[in-house]
């Protein structure tokens, strides 16, 4: 059977227009014409919203109420519950139950989402070697039972005690912000038995088998990822985008559903919360065995999944070389990484301030990471329903500027303690929704315009997993930097002159940093059809594509091997791993530089 030929988005003619040979000026005219052609072809087919005359691949529009639609939804609304609980318990669990410093909080936050930096890795897999003749399906059940087993024995194995005991609670707030940074000389003899001076070292056993459960969904999002690029480039240019925008939507809405969980059921007195009755962390884990076994049900019964060849691994890496030459590869790629690796450069007192400055309840910062999921929710949807033909460049720029006005505005009042209350500085928290969702989407929408029919997995997991990586690697290096600070638990407990200035530095260079992300939108395609036009003109280079390969491959293990370190008292004094530099001393033996 003759392979189908490939079907163009707009007439080749017009791709090339005489009057300038600017990269900028040819990209708008090409998103303009574009607008024209789809405003033309919604007037022509308003009868049939699934024409697919302009489709990537044959097949039409999936309809989103049918079986395999709804059986991709559990998959997505699954990895929402798992995703959305795991770094959940970052605040309630680990910052205050096991009092973790805030570099050994930044490492938690990097490990449970790690694994989605080897996204591309797992998406080769699921392309080049199916499992009885399917390639999405069997990862699908393999990464939810890895899941699954890694839940259960973190529900099975007893979690340590509190940093804080339960016969503390009720004490003066800036007592417990002094024990909290390690001044124990404030509680008489008998208090100090009620404090496990060891619980920062205790939580290692739990963050490793989250790792392993976080690899185990991710392996299953991979899989679903790849189907949905198959299902996507089915869709005609008028509404491409939609399918994604729904489950992502869903993904996030049902992140709503753990954080509902923990803010609730984990604001106890061990969790420095108000309520006087709490839910054990191994219950928590318990219940996360529910969406796992909902998801292999969806995969079993309803996705639907033709059998498919083993495809010659040697091809299917010259294609992949291939197609990293291509111009709109390695330049997405480049905006994706830099563009995101400046917007994640935060400061590693975010996550100490609301519990020592703001005072905020594990309840308050679960009820406004809810919030914060339902917006980015809507933000994606708002996207697919109505932003499918947005300019990229122009919705990112404005989103990311009214974020860092508003964030910057709550930061400062908070650190100079003009305001310190933990609602008014929740609500900065929210204002990252927006950009956020708008930011993850267009990776989608990106991913779907470049894929060839073969290497879906791959090539969603590569324009995914080079944004997933600069997260990472930026914390890595903020980390290094603010280690050069007076940031650390006992210093903002001490909340002096000096410490505000120091915390005030920190926030002034993330803020840089984050602002300078805009200076790389010129990498960026406004829209859809820019990206088709630059995929097919804008020719290709072995050095760019070599330099998208060593940088992955550096970033990741610079990542892996310093969030790894802060975990260790051996090793996380390193100012690499977000330690002073200076040596930890205990029981007079140096266990650390």
């Amino acid at each position: 059977m003759a392979a189908p030929a490939k079907i163009w988005l707009f007439d080749e003619a017009d791709l090339y227009p005489k009057e300038s040979s600017n990269l900028t000026a040819l990209d708008t005219q090409s998103y303009l014409h574009a607008s024209k052609l789809i405003a033309d072809d919604a007037l022509y087919d308003d009868d049939d919203p699934y024409y697919d005359g302009d489709a990537l691949r044959e097949g039409g529009a999936l309809d989103l109420m049918s079986r395999e639609a709804i059986g991709l939804l559990g998959q997505y609304a699954a990895v929402g519950i798992i995703y959305g609980c795991l770094p959940g318990l970052l605040y309630p669990l680990y910052v205050k139950y096991l009092n973790f410093s805030g570099f050994q909080a930044s490492s938690y936050k990097v490990l449970v989402t790690l694994c989605w930096s080897f996204k591309v890795f797992l998406g080769m897999l699921t392309d080049c070697f199916p499992i009885g003749g399917y390639k999405r399906k069997p990862y699908m059940l393999l990464g939810w039972s890895m899941c699954l087993v890694s839940v259960v024995l973190m529900a099975l194995n007893p979690f340590p005690d509190p940093y804080i005991g339960s016969a503390l609670a009720g004490m003066n707030p800036r007592i417990i912000a002094r024990v909290r940074g390690g001044d124990l000389s404030v509680l008489s003899k008998d208090m100090q038995k009620s404090i496990n001076v060891d619980a920062p070292n205790q939580g290692n056993y739990w963050i490793l088998l989250s790792t392993l459960g976080s690899f185990g969904y991710m392996l299953a999002d991979v899989a679903a990822d790849a189907m949905v690029v198959q299902y996507a480039q089915r869709e005609p240019i008028a509404i491409r985008g939609r399918l994604q925008s729904a489950i992502y939507s869903v993904r996030y809405a049902c992140s709503m559903i753990p954080l509902l969980l923990i803010g609730f059921c984990m604001n106890g007195p061990q969790y420095d919360g108000s309520f006087n009755w709490s839910m054990s962390p191994n219950l928590v884990f318990a219940v996360l065995a529910l969406p796992c076994v909902l998801a292999m049900w969806c995969c079993m019964f309803l996705i639907v999944e033709d059998r498919d060849v083993k495809p010659y691994f040697r091809s299917y890496l010259q294609s992949l070389w291939n197609l990293l030459r291509l111009r709109v590869m390695w330049q997405i790629c480049a905006f994706r990484f830099l563009s995101n690796f400046f917007y994640s450069f935060d400061t590693t007192v975010t996550l100490i301030i609301p519990s020592l400055w703001a005072n905020v309840q594990p309840i308050t910062k679960s009820i406004t990471a809810v919030l914060n999921a339902l917006l980015t929710s809507v933000a994606i949807y708002v996207c697919g329903r109505y932003g499918l033909n947005w300019d990229w460049r122009v919705s990112i720029a404005l989103a990311t500027i009214g974020v860092l006005v508003i964030d910057a505005a709550v930061i400062f009042v908070t650190t100079w303690n003009v305001v310190r209350n933990e609602y008014f500085f929740t609500i900065s928290q929210l204002a990252y929704s927006l950009p956020a969702g708008i930011r993850f989407i267009v990776s989608g929408y990106c991913a779907v315009e470049i894929a060839d029919i073969g290497n879906e997995g791959v090539v969603f997991g590569l324009v995914t997993t080079i944004v997933n990586l600069a997260t990472p690697f930026s914390t890595a290096c903020y980390k290094l930097i603010d280690s050069y600070l007076d940031l650390s638990n006992n210093d903002l407990a001490k909340d002096s002159t000096h410490v505000r200035w120091q915390v005030t530095y920190a926030f002034i260079i993330s803020y840089g940093f984050k602002f300078a992300s805009l200076l790389f939108l010129g990498l960026l395609p406004p829209q859809k059809a820019a990206v088709q036009k630059l995929k097919r003109t804008g020719g290709a280079n072995s050095h760019a594509a070599t330099a998208v390969v060593v940088s992955f491959f550096v970033a990741l293990l610079f990542s892996v091997v310093t969030n790894f370190m802060a975990l260790f008292p051996q090793t996380s004094c390193y100012r690499v791993a977000g330690g002073n530099g200076q040596p930890t001393i205990q029981g007079n033996v140096t266990i650390c530089g």
